[in-house]
């Protein structure tokens, strides 16, 4: 990548998490989320790709190819919660995106998975034995990462991508 794009870059992300009010105290809220989370993960992932191939939402998503996705979902999610927001993680991110406009996995279908995908840890979130404020620091902390992780995702779709 071009140095003006990696600054570019970053100054958009920085405007991101501003706008989010992404802080110290979300990222520690999202360790506690990836703790939570970790061993239903599992759970979460087979319930989504068994949704998505009932629903035939992708060409490309063949018995042969899911337990490799699924490997690398349970991956991404979980680094996404741990994530400290690095060139690993943008980089990561971005393969994804390119990965998913490459295979035209239409943008409804993307955000469409997110959902699925948020409302299953939402139920997670609500199952557990965590106090009612926690919680809410858990769905809110759930919704900015959801985000970012979809906002740099779908940012490659229509993205110069420059190697």
């Amino acid at each position: 990548m071009r140095r003006n794009a990696a600054i570019e870059g970053a100054c958009m992300v920085d405007r991101l998490f501003k706008f989010l009010d992404i802080d110290a105290e979300t990222k520690a809220s999202a360790q506690l989320l990836s703790q939570l989370l970790a061993p239903r993960v599992d759970d979460v992932i087979e319930e989504f790709y068994a949704t998505v191939q009932r629903h035939q939402v992708n060409a490309h998503v063949t018995p042969r190819v899911v337990p490799a996705l699924k490997r690398k979902q349970k991956e991404h999610w979980l680094a996404l919660f741990n994530s400290q927001f690095d060139q690993d993680y943008f980089a990561s991110i971005r393969q994804i995106g390119v990965r998913h406009r490459d295979i035209e996995l239409s943008p409804m279908w993307y955000v469409a998975g997110y959902a699925k995908l948020k409302l299953a840890f939402v139920e997670v979130i609500i199952r557990s034995d965590l106090p009612v404020t926690i919680k809410g620091q858990l769905l809110k902390t759930l919704d900015k990462y959801i985000a970012v992780d979809m906002a740099m995702a779908l940012s490659t779709y229509d993205a110069v991508i420059l190697d």
